[in-house]
């Protein structure tokens, strides 16, 4: 593998390994492999790029030489290295395609958090987007950590963090053990509400398409899954014993790529009261703890396009538009300064959403799946688990290990 060190960032090029610590030259390549296996044949004749602000240490450092980015082409010659990857690596970099990984990265920024909750929240209505961004989100959101499934969100947190810290967490599930599934963005902020700041838990989800047929299942049903949980899992973290009034608010956003009926919509599910004999009325806000929230992003734009889904089309739907006219566009339309992580996300998403991501997956699909699979059955990982992630049958994976000696 040949890195190149560059100030600035080449055609044809695609962000990987943000959160990585570098710490040599090794370091370098085995990080550059790991994503390799996973881009390439999908992406061949392209190149990945790792942040210097990655590198750890005087002699990792002294590799960058002052450069921004480490530019390594993927080649298929780095498919053959007998490099041997541990199974939570390839949960990680397969459960979910690169594009989901760098949309979770780039809803998660705060200036784009903010402008959603500004639109969906009605806590938010009032606030100032800039006073959300800098005020009222606490924490910084992780990508993927803590698990929805029962038993295992308090878990989890409590191996990041002490039970009373769970400000400011992103997170889907994959996880510790295979098998769980874990929110993608999750967090919290903090609202006035007569003169006083109030707590609500935020989870964000982006999901590809809402469509049943593509699912298995009705969005909507796994969402108040999700808020459920939300709820649920506040037990010994927000309050202890029977102090239910300390339960958080919660509310669950699902941003859809696509839409029902190709028209883009917002929908919000709340729990309401219904006096079915007499009009007792109880305080709303025992009873309004937990929101629904869903978008969904049509095919076309429309002549009064509402201000969110213009937004968040030039985002994640825009095929067409430069990072660099992206970035206008959200300066002049939104006042939104871009920082360095959103024009990096910028930068790959157009990469990825190109045309490239879909016209790669159908150009050597089969095969590139098969080599993966092949892989992790090298690595001895349960079959179950490779099904999971390959989205093969249990007989054809046994098929291709016994066809190649490794079952």
């Amino acid at each position: 593998m040949i890195a190149r060190f560059s100030t600035a960032l080449p055609p044809r090029c695609v962000f990987v390994a943000k959160e990585a610590r570098i710490n040599s030259a090794t370091h370098l390549h085995t990080a550059a492999q790991i994503r390799a296996t996973s881009f390439y044949p999908h992406f061949p004749n392209y190149s990945i790029a790792i942040p210097a602000r990655c590198f750890k240490g005087s002699t990792a450092r002294s590799l960058c030489k002052g450069a921004k980015y480490a530019i390594i082409p993927v080649k298929g010659d780095m498919m053959r290295q007998n490099e041997i990857f541990s199974a939570e690596k390839y949960a990680l970099d397969y459960q979910d395609p690169t594009y989901d990984q760098h949309a979770k990265r780039l809803l998660s920024q705060r200036a784009i958090m903010a402008r959603l909750l500004k639109r969906t929240v009605p806590e938010f209505k009032d606030a100032a987007i800039a006073d959300i961004a800098d005020k009222y989100i606490e924490g910084t959101p992780e990508i993927s950590s803590i698990p929805v499934d029962r038993d295992k969100t308090n878990d989890v947190r409590g191996r990041l963090r002490s039970p009373k810290e769970f400000l400011g967490n992103a997170t889907e599930n994959i996880g510790i053990t295979e098998g769980w599934i874990r929110f993608d963005i999750l967090f919290h902020a903090r609202v006035p509400r007569s003169g006083e700041l109030i707590t609500l838990i935020i989870n964000v989800e982006a999901q590809r398409t809402q469509k049943r047929s593509k699912l298995g299942y009705a969005i909507l049903r796994r969402a108040v899954y999700y808020a459920s949980r939300l709820i649920s899992a506040q037990k010994e973290t927000e309050f202890t014993g029977s102090s239910y009034d300390e339960i958080k608010k919660v509310y669950t956003i699902w941003l859809c790529m696509d839409s029902p009926d190709g028209k883009s919509a917002i929908n919000r599910y709340d729990l309401n009261e219904h006096h079915i004999l007499h009009a007792h009325e109880e305080n709303r806000a025992d009873y309004d703890l937990m929101s629904i929230i869903t978008i969904y992003l049509g095919e076309e734009r429309t002549p009064k396009e509402d201000w969110l889904i213009r937004f968040l089309r030039i985002l994640f739907k825009d095929t067409k538009a430069s990072p660099t006219v992206k970035k206008q566009i959200l300066k002049n339309e939104f006042g939104m300064d871009t920082t360095t992580d959103i024009e990096e996300e910028l930068m790959t998403m157009c990469n990825l959403s190109a045309g490239i991501y879909e016209q790669g997956m159908e150009h050597g699909r089969e095969a590139g799946k098969v080599d993966i699979v092949l892989e992790m059955l090298k690595d001895k990982l349960p079959i179950e688990t490779i099904a999971r992630i390959s989205k093969f049958s249990l007989e054809r994976i046994q098929e291709l290990g016994k066809a190649h000696n490794l079952l």
